[in-house]
């Protein structure tokens, strides 16, 4: 401890007398003798010179190295405080513990473990990872394949030109074309009666149908007003079943119109379609015959230049023997 009156005292309890800077000086002459007593001495004093400045130089680096690791010092015990009062302030350990270094070590080595279990963890989820990569691309792969089987079995299943030609030159399609087109001629006249039919029921008053319904309900009326007449003897009830019937019977025709609508209308589009078809066959035929009288034609010019050789043959072997008749 330190007496700012001029005595200290050291951990022993001793005291000692604080020296004056006049005393330090005369110790400092003693150690380090001036360069006045050196002087006489010539090249030795020199040497002695050098060799003082250089331990004062010495000196001054050991008290630099000292103040630096001083430094460090305050610095370490610095960082350890606040390690200490991070211990003692934070609620990091147990109630009833204190910071004990072995506590700190265990907690360390319990993270070490909680941070190893985590990385074992980790790996064996990115093993997982790569072996459903790996699933998926097979996945894919195997989609992929079903998708280009799916492909040739569509192509398998699609008729070839040359059978589709086929089917369009067999008889059984001719005698089918020619039942429907049968088909349809009666169909037109099922049609065109209907149609009559049709006109019959829209009329005007001024027509013909017209002036007959026309009379016709007023027929109608007259009886109506007689059965209103008769409505006590109880004809009521028959009238009314037969309006019923009436009505129903109208239903059943409308009924019946609609569908053979619906089937005039499918047959003339399969009509259409046979019509194509017919064209199509017709554009064929017409193709083949052109065909056929190319064809012909080639084998013509061929025979005629196979008959134009042997004639010019012929005419040379028979000016050979008029040269040889005349020799003789």
């Amino acid at each position: 401890m330190f007496d700012f009156d001029g005595e200290t005292c050291n951990e022993n309890g001793m005291t000692g007398v604080k020296r004056e800077f006049a005393d330090l000086d005369d110790d400092e002459e003693e150690l380090y003798p001036s360069k006045k007593i050196y002087a006489s001495h010539g090249p030795s004093s020199d040497h002695a010179t050098t060799t003082i400045l250089n331990l004062r130089s010495t000196l001054e680096d050991r008290d630099s190295t000292i103040a630096t690791l001083k430094a460090s010092l305050d610095a370490a015990n610095g960082e350890l405080d606040k390690w200490k009062n991070s211990f003692i302030n934070d609620s990091l350990f147990p109630a009833g513990t204190t910071a004990d270094p072995a506590v700190v070590t265990q907690a360390m080595q319990k993270l070490q473990t909680t941070e190893s279990q985590l990385k074992e963890q980790l790996l064996t989820a990115k093993r997982r990872e790569s072996v459903l990569v790996v699933k998926l691309a097979n996945t894919e792969q195997e989609v992929v394949d079903l998708k280009s089987t799916v492909h040739d079995l569509k192509l398998m299943l699609k008729p070839s030109m040359q059978q589709t030609r086929r089917l369009f030159l067999d008889p059984a399609i001719h005698a089918e074309f020619s039942r429907m087109k049968k088909e349809l001629e009666a169909a037109d006249k099922r049609v065109k009666e209907l149609q009559d039919d049709l006109a019959a029921v829209q009329f005007t008053p001024h027509s013909k149908h017209g002036k007959l319904l026309m009379a016709k309900c007023r027929t109608l009326q007259e009886e109506n007003s007689e059965i209103g007449r008769e409505a006590s003897e109880g004809k009521v009830h028959e009238l009314g079943t037969r309006l019923a019937v009436q009505k129903s019977l109208n239903s059943k025709l409308r009924r019946c119109y609609q569908e053979l609508y619906d089937t005039v209308e499918d047959v003339n589009y399969e009509l259409e379609r046979s019509q194509q078809m017919v064209y199509n066959l017709q554009r064929e035929v017409q193709k083949r015959d052109h065909q056929l009288a190319e064809v012909l034609k080639q084998n013509e010019e061929h025979q005629s230049r196979r008959e134009e050789p042997t004639t010019t043959h012929e005419e040379e072997d028979h000016q050979q023997l008029v040269v040889k008749d005349g020799d003789k």
